[in-house]
């Protein structure tokens, strides 16, 4: 201990380096924000770091990108693994991985015939809404998966990735342009010309 009472408080942080992460950290905020800000595409990103993680701690030989885009054949191995972490660090941590895993499937399909069946259609109509309303529900168990990952790399908050980086930023703008089509068409297809 030192005895200079000038010198800096010493403390643990809760911030694990990349290296350290068994799984892809970020913070609520940020998961949010860049996840409603991107349409959903953000979560195509987030399955890939989680496996990407998962892959360099592991050593097991997989294909993060493929599970990313195939991502509802891979989100129950994905919670089970993190649930698997939770347990084998011996943390209290309570959550659902095969219920939360399964709304996620059930509200990815859902959101993606959604938005087939409104391809088809000239005019603006229940399904158009029923679609964009899908997308914070199919998030929410990823947020959910989310919590629980970061609790497994001991950053519950998230601190470790909660800034926004210039790429994160270009991202955002390219789901603006795409948010403003959806406004739009909206705003022109109901007749507000």
């Amino acid at each position: 201990m030192d005895t200079n009472i000038y010198s800096a408080p010493e403390s643990e942080l809760d911030i694990v380096s990349e290296g350290e992460a068994q799984f892809y950290v970020v913070s609520p905020t940020k998961f949010w924000v860049m996840s409603l800000g991107t349409m959903g595409l953000y979560s195509v990103y987030w399955f890939y770091r989680h496996w990407s993680e998962y892959r360099r701690v592991s050593g097991e030989d997989m294909w993060p990108v493929m599970r990313a885009i195939f991502s509802i054949f891979f989100t129950h191995s994905l919670f089970s693994r993190i649930q698997s972490r939770i347990e084998e660090a011996g943390l209290d941590y309570r959550w659902a991985p095969g219920l939360w895993a399964t709304f996620y499937v059930v509200f990815a399909i859902a959101g993606s015939v959604a938005d087939r069946v409104s391809y088809y259609s000239d005019e603006i109509s229940l399904i158009d809404l029923i679609s964009i309303l899908l997308l914070p529900l199919m998030l929410w168990p990823l947020y959910e998966g989310q919590k629980a990952a970061n609790t497994v790399n001991g950053d519950i908050s998230g601190r470790a990735n909660s800034k926004f980086t210039p790429w994160n930023l270009i991202w955002l703008a390219i789901g603006a342009v795409l948010w403003a089509f959806v406004i739009f068409g909206i705003y022109f297809l109901l007749g507000f010309e």
